[in-house]
């Protein structure tokens, strides 16, 4: 099998001043660049000058505000043949959109991510709009990932609060693999789920969980990075997501007022390691109270009755994926937690 990883890696202060010196040094001259709506006007100029300063022709330039396949493969026509790579600045949308173009176009992706709300920066599927419906799809694993960790400090704090949740749900995705295989004979990648374990295992090691410490920023996003490349070495997503997942794609679908999806997916977890009796649970639960995910939730809380659809729906949004709900009694003995443990209950309203 054909393993790719990032072979260019940057996470640290400023490193938006240096992206065209990171090219460069990679023997990239001349790029596809994509930014998301507002990047352009919020980081255009620095990254122009950087770019100028070592020489990179920009010969194609977008900013992206759609999520459509056809627009995608529009893109991807477009390119002038003579381009080397391709950039993206900003948020997951623009980010999905440019994975694709450059899964279509056969040429090695940049990633640039100004939020840290998922993994998405760093996975090898993006989600994408076909006909109306949002489809999961395989894409290229990014070349490279650079991350000004000044720039997610400055940030909303929910998308890094998102993004920590997207990581605590490792815990349960890893115990549905493993149940998986139990019943179903589903295959576990051994190596890909050491790389799981050990990219958390740093994170809840880390002593000072302030989102606002930039040195703990760059541990998360050293570990939203290992996820990506833990999908990569498998083939599929499983040892990042899980039935806490499928929960959150079922909140999306039914809820009034969805949330961020890594908001989703932390609450999920905690209801999921609970059902699980996952050892780890109590660890969820220290690394969501320390980082301030639990105090943002609480403010902002999910739907109680749009959650408890979400659980019973959950097991429909993808087609033989055996997790934990799947066994007998679950969903029932998950519903029932979740109207009544007052822990759990400062996640719902």
């Amino acid at each position: 099998m054909d393993i790719s990883i990032p072979s260019l890696l940057r996470i640290k202060p400023n490193a938006l001043y240096k992206i065209g010196k990171y090219l460069r040094k990679e023997n990239f001259s001349k790029i596809a660049l994509f930014f998301g709506t507002g990047m352009k006007e919020m980081l255009g100029e620095s990254i122009l000058i950087s770019l100028d300063s070592s020489e990179i022709s920009i010969l194609y330039e977008d900013v992206i505000g759609d999520s459509e396949v056809e627009s995608v493969f529009r893109t991807a026509l477009s390119l002038p043949h003579a381009t080397e790579a391709i950039v993206a600045v900003g948020g997951g949308q623009v980010i999905d959109y440019a994975k694709y173009v450059a899964f279509i176009a056969q040429l090695p992706i940049v990633s640039i991510p100004t939020v840290i709300s998922n993994d998405g920066f760093s996975s090898p599927t993006v989600s994408l709009y076909a006909n109306g419906k949002r489809r999961s799809l395989k894409a290229k694993i990014p070349y490279g990932v650079i991350i000004d960790t000044n720039i997610i400090k400055a940030s909303p704090k929910k998308f890094t609060l998102s993004g920590i949740g997207d990581l605590v749900s490792k815990v349960t995705a890893i115990y549905d693999w493993k149940l998986s295989f139990r019943n179903t004979r589903e295959p576990v990648n051994d190596f890909a789920v050491l790389v799981s374990n050990s990219s958390f295992e740093n994170l809840i090691g880390y002593g000072n969980k302030d989102i606002d410490d930039v040195e703990f920023l760059r541990v998360v996003c050293g570990v939203l990075v290992m996820s990506g490349v833990a999908m990569e070495v498998c083939g599929s997503s499983r040892p990042a997501s899980g039935s806490e997942h499928l929960i959150s794609h079922a909140y999306d679908k039914l809820a009034r007022q969805p949330s961020l999806h890594g908001l989703q997916v932390g609450v999920a977890t905690c209801a999921i390691a609970w059902l699980q009796k996952n050892y780890k649970l109590d660890v969820v639960k220290s690394v969501l109270e320390e980082t301030g995910f639990v105090d943002y939730v609480r403010q902002n809380p999910l739907d109680k009755e749009d959650f408890i659809a979400a659980i019973r729906y959950a097991p429909n949004i993808k087609e033989n994926y055996y997790t934990i709900l799947s066994e007998k009694g679950a969903i029932d003995r998950l519903v029932e937690f979740v109207d009544a443990d007052p822990y759990f209950g400062q996640f719902l309203k």
